[in-house]
């Protein structure tokens, strides 16, 4: 939902951990430089939540917001945490315990977003002040908020909801609205809001046929049992789905990708007119990995655009990403030539199913015109 400009985009695909560090002369570390606990540890600059608001470059930190200008590096304070906490408590809306956690989903306004004391918080970091509140219902998890319309999808026990309204009503051994596949394949999320927030695809889990296995809560004062689904090595393992919820007319439709069985769906996107929805079909071996698009208001599979096998394993860890300038292109990531890189892919371009293959094993067809971006023995 973050819009960004044409200069950032690479960057913020291919930023260094260390900035600082990358632009010292190079020389080997010592083992004592590399070894948490050593004397001379080098510790990497925490980078982390560092973020765009439109082509400005946002770093949070535990007390302060600062702005780096691209070109120099030259930090500027924008605001601090002292000051959005005394905002807060004057409107007793909670309190703030570090800045990490802010978001910037609005490229063309001053403002930030951030959950404190189950609510989500848009505020002005400009004019210092509360913009909206937005309070969850008790119990919520897996919260997913739409900067484009401030429609937030959640999650109570194994159902999802947006905004007030249930969206699935499911019994114990299915789950909506939460990750999937043990989180593998670059999977962190169950809910994907479509560009305009007109539309929510979702995962639904069906883990009913999974054995449980106990696990022991010692948090409590007295240790009591908690049964997950777990599937065991060669044991049967669960079945996902993909919903598309559409929040005017309240109803659902499921892609129609055929026998779940052994299958995983991965890096789920949506196209920029939301009228298709893209995702990474993985089969149980996890050697053919393919990239499909359906129609997002029948479910029905409209193409595959590209196919990659190997000997031993194909791992797809992110999401096709379009670019903001040109809705008829996008990057996708692959490792095929040994080194996870970017690759262009044009959909007005369709080319003739050539299948390639490269010196480490892996195959790939192409359906639409591709242009290797970076390329290299070193990874992005």
């Amino acid at each position: 939902m973050i819009k960004i400009g044409k200069r950032a985009i690479l960057l913020l695909m291919a930023l260094p951990i260390g900035l600082n560090v990358m632009a010292q002369e190079t020389k080997k570390p010592t083992l004592e430089e590399l070894i948490p606990g050593g004397e001379s540890y080098l510790y990497a600059e925490n980078l982390y939540g560092l973020q765009w608001w439109g082509d400005e470059c946002m770093k949070p930190g535990i007390d302060t917001l600062y702005s780096v200008q691209s070109k120099t590096g030259k930090e500027t304070m924008v605001i601090t945490r002292e000051q959005i906490n005394k905002v807060l408590a004057e409107n007793e809306a909670g309190k703030l315990s570090h800045l990490y956690s802010i978001r910037f989903p609005w490229a063309d306004k001053p403002q930030m977003l951030f959950t404190v004391a189950g609510k989500f918080i848009t505020y002005d970091f400009k004019n210092n002040r509360i913009v909206s509140t937005l309070k969850l219902r008790e119990k919520a998890n897996n919260e997913d908020y739409c900067a484009a319309n401030g429609n937030v999808a959640y999650t109570i026990g194994n159902n999802l909801y947006v905004n007030e309204q249930a969206v699935t009503n499911e019994p114990e051994g299915i789950v909506c609205g939460q990750s999937v596949h043990r989180n593998e394949f670059g999977i962190n999320k169950g809910t994907f809001w479509s560009p305009k927030g007109s539309l929510l695809a979702f995962y639904r889990m069906d883990e009913s046929m999974v054995t449980q296995y106990p696990l022991v809560d010692i948090t409590a004062r007295v240790g009591k049992v908690n049964n997950i689904r777990y599937p065991m090595a060669g044991m049967t393992s669960h079945q996902v789905k993909v919903g598309i919820y559409n929040p005017a007319t309240g109803k659902s439709i499921y892609l129609n990708t055929g026998d779940p069985t052994n299958r995983y769906f991965t890096n789920i996107s949506w196209a920029p007119d939301e009228k298709s929805l893209y995702l990474i079909e993985l089969n149980r071996d996890q050697n053919h990995a393919k990239l499909c698009r359906y129609n997002a208001e029948t479910g029905e599979q409209t193409d595959v655009l590209y196919e990659e096998t190997h000997s031993k394993y194909v791992e797809p860890q992110n999401p096709i990403i379009f670019l903001p300038w040109d809705d008829s292109k996008f990057i996708y990531q692959s490792q095929r030539d040994g080194y996870n890189h970017l690759y262009l892919f044009d959909t007005q371009a369709k080319v003739y199913p050539d299948t390639h293959s490269t010196p480490i094993g892996s195959t790939y067809r192409q359906f639409y015109k591709v242009k290797q971006l970076t390329k290299g023995n070193w990874l992005v």
